[in-house]
C-alpha cells in the first residue's frame, strides 16, 4: 500500500500559546514521525495561515516536504483570518476550504497517481506508538476515523449534530478523494449557514454529518499525539 500523508499547517497565526518557531518545530516533527513510521510515504503540507511563511520558512518545509502548498495569499483565507478573532471559527474555516482547493490541485496535476490511501494529519502532531499502517491496509474501501465522541454543545448550537468526528489524524482510499471534497465542500457552506444563523460548527462535527456514513469505519485508536495550540492541553487518539 502507498500512502500520502496530507499536513494542514499554520506556521504563523495570531492564535494559540506557540511561536511561530515552535510551530515550526513541531511540524518538523510531524514530518519526521511519518517518516519513522512509513518511510516510502508521499508528504505534502498545505500552509493555510493567512501571515506568508518567510522565506526560510518556505525553504525549510519545502525541503522537507514532496509537495508543499501554500495557500496563505489567498484572498479567501486572508479574509477569513481578519474576519473574527474566534480561534475555532477561523481555523475549521480555512482548512474547511483549503484543504479542499488542495486536494482538487492534487488531483488535478495527478500528484496522487500512484496513490493507494491518504492520511490527513494536523500539523504539529506527531504518530504515537499506537499508529499501525497494517490497521488501514487491511480496511481497502474505507474512510477511517477514531470513533465518534459526542458533542459538547447543545443540538440547537449545532443544528442538531450530536457526535463529532476528531480531524487530527484521519485517512480515506485514494478513489473516494472525490467523496472527500464533496464533503468539505457540503461542510464549508454548512458552516458559514450554522454560524451566519448565530449557531457554531466545526471540522469535527461536520465530518460527522457529511462523510459518507456507509464508508466510514470508527476504530479505537488512529495513533496520533500532541498538544492543542489554544492551551497546549495534550490530546491521544
Amino acid at each position: 500500500m502507498k500512502s500520502a500523508f496530507i499536513i494542514t499547517s499554520a506556521l504563523n497565526t495570531k492564535f494559540g500559546v506557540y511561536t511561530a518557531e515552535q510551530r515550526l518545530a513541531q511540524t518538523l516533527e510531524t514530518i519526521s514521525g511519518i517518516r519513522h513510521h512509513v518511510p516510502d510515504a508521499l508528504i505534502i503540507a498545505v500552509e493555510l495561515a493567512a501571515i506568508p511563511p518567510s522565506p526560510e520558512q518556505y525553504a525549510i518545509m519545502r525541503t522537507n516536504t514532496d509537495h508543499y502548498i501554500n495557500l496563505s495569499e489567498d484572498p479567501n483565507v486572508i479574509a477569513i483570518y481578519n474576519s473574527t478573532n474566534n480561534w475555532d471559527i477561523v481555523k475549521s474555516t480555512t482548512e474547511v476550504m483549503g484543504f479542499s482547493n488542495a486536494l482538487q490541485l492534487l488531483l488535478s496535476n495527478n500528484s496522487l497517481d500512484g496513490i493507494n490511501r491518504i492520511f490527513k494529519i494536523s500539523g504539529r502532531y506527531t504518530l504515537s506508538d499506537a499508529f499501525d499502517i497494517s490497521q488501514f491496509a487491511a480496511l481497502p474501501g474505507r474512510i477511517v476515523v477514531a470513533s465518534r465522541r459526542p458533542t459538547q454543545f447543545g443540538p440547537t448550537v449545532t443544528g442538531g449534530i450530536m457526535e463529532q468526528y476528531m480531524s487530527r489524524l484521519w485517512s480515506w482510499p485514494v478513489e473516494e478523494t472525490p467523496a472527500v471534497i464533496d464533503c468539505y465542500d457540503r461542510g464549508l457552506m454548512y458552516i458559514a449557514r450554522t454560524i451566519s444563523a448565530g449557531g457554531y460548527c466545526d471540522i469535527e462535527h461536520m465530518l460527522f454529518k457529511f462523510l459518507p456514513a456507509e464508508l466510514v469505519t470508527e476504530v479505537a485508536r488512529v495513533g496520533i499525539q500532541g498538544n492543542i495550540s489554544p492551551n497546549g492541553q495534550p490530546v491521544v487518539d
